[in-house]
């Protein structure tokens, strides 16, 4: 069942068990409306896509534990997690799921979810324009990987992938600040999943010193305003120069 589906069943069928039975929705248990099993996400603390579930956990209230997970330690462990070897992966009961962005809906769609003020829902007003925003951060991050992998030993320094993927991550950073130019990314009085991916990816590249945010003053100005937002505060790795990915926190 999809997120949104989760979310919609659950309302169908009504608040489960108001006199404190237990009630089941296809993976995962209430007890009186509430969930049982706590939310675990697996993944490094430095991982952009990662940060951006436990920010997600963070926006809708929720607790949950950082399981460390890196592919450079645990190859065979996280294919048996994601078949796609990659982070994050969240589990919540019976639920797993291998995307930040499904990761997001997942959590916005948990009946006892309780939203930080001005959080933006995903299916509001502004949501294709939100998708675009989500769409090209996450062509930043990606491009991000895999010129940071050409660049590892035995360094690949020229081939058409590396300036492709050089090209995606400049042009995506680019066209975000040009979205932005009017002071915020999808809506001005709101917060969403398209400032949350934005700022988790720039902040590994500005932490890393692969850019200079100032050269995308919008951005910039963006990053600013949300900077002391408690479940990016939190949530914040810490990188320097020459970090390489896939590795667990000392």
């Amino acid at each position: 069942m999809s997120p949104q589906g989760f979310g919609r069943e659950y309302r169908r069928r009504g608040r489960l068990s108001q006199d404190g039975g237990i009630g089941v929705i296809k993976g995962a248990t209430y007890w009186g409306g509430d969930i049982m099993a706590k939310l675990k996400i697996y993944g490094t603390p430095t991982s952009p896509p990662t940060r951006v579930a436990r920010v997600a956990a963070h926006e809708f209230g929720h607790d949950f534990e950082l399981v460390q997970m890196a592919w450079r330690v645990t190859p065979d462990e996280l294919f048996e997690l994601n078949p796609g070897g990659r982070v994050p992966t969240l589990v919540h009961g019976d639920v797993t799921i291998w995307d930040s962005r499904q990761i997001w809906a997942y959590i916005e769609a948990l009946p006892d979810s309780k939203p930080h003020k001005f959080l933006r829902p995903l299916d509001g007003p502004h949501r294709w324009r939100e998708s675009n925003a989500v769409t090209l951060a996450y062509e930043m991050m990606s491009g991000t990987m895999v010129v940071r992998g050409m660049a590892e030993d035995p360094p690949i320094e020229d081939h058409p992938y590396l300036e492709r993927n050089l090209a995606r991550r400049d042009h995506a950073l680019r066209a975000l600040d040009e979205m932005s130019a009017e002071g915020w990314m999808v809506d001005p009085k709101t917060f969403g999943l398209a400032e949350a991916v934005m700022i988790c990816g720039t902040d590994a590249l500005v932490g890393r010193e692969v850019i200079d945010i100032h050269d995308y003053p919008y951005l910039a100005g963006i990053r600013m305003r949300y900077e002391t937002r408690k479940s990016l505060a939190d949530t914040k790795g810490e990188y320097y120069p020459g970090q390489r990915g896939g590795m667990p926190a000392p």
